[in-house]
């Protein structure tokens, strides 16, 4: 697997809401930063690129749409 962690500040100061709202209306799931870190964390967003190269391609599709 290949992963990313990713400032989401630009869309949310709360990481683990913005996760559950993205499990909830795409069927993506992402690690909350404030796993990994519990001072910044709230800004960042874990992603994890695993699988075959169609579902990631269609988990960027999804996440793409949600983002706008």
């Amino acid at each position: 697997a290949c992963y990313v962690y990713a400032d989401v500040s630009a869309f949310t100061d709360d990481s683990m809401a913005f996760g559950a709202r993205l499990l909830a209306e795409t069927g993506l799931a992402v690690a909350p930063g404030i796993d990994f870190d519990p001072v910044d964390g709230h800004r960042f967003m874990r992603l994890s690129f695993c699988g075959t190269s169609e579902e990631i391609a269609e988990g960027i599709d999804r996440l793409v749409r949600y983002l706008g």
